[in-house]
């Protein structure tokens, strides 16, 4: 009984359908129409400010809360009284900007 191999019948725990690096590697494509590209700053209501890299779309919701997405594949969502202002992060010296 010790060394006998045990099965499994039954649901996997493997997850079937799209992983999280599948969803990363389509992001692009998928929001390249948004023309958001790019790295950005929000403010947020205490006046703090806290950069997001390589964004692929920005939009204020319904009811004004700020959602980023990256090319990364990471979802920001800032409650609409957490942030004030949101603004395109000024370039780096010796950087090019993304162009298509």
């Amino acid at each position: 009984m010790g060394n006998a191999p045990t099965k499994h019948f039954g649901r996997s725990t493997k997850h079937l359908g799209t992983t999280t690096k599948e969803l990363a590697e389509e992001m692009p494509g998928t929001y390249a129409d948004f023309g958001a590209y790019g790295d950005y700053v929000i403010t947020t209501d205490d006046g703090t400010e806290l950069p997001v890299f390589k964004a692929v779309t920005i939009r204020v919701l319904d009811h004004g809360e700020l959602n980023l997405v990256t090319d990364s594949g990471r979802w920001f969502l800032f409650a609409p009284n957490a942030w004030k202002r949101v603004a395109l992060a000024p370039p780096k010296p010796g950087e090019v900007s993304f162009t298509q």
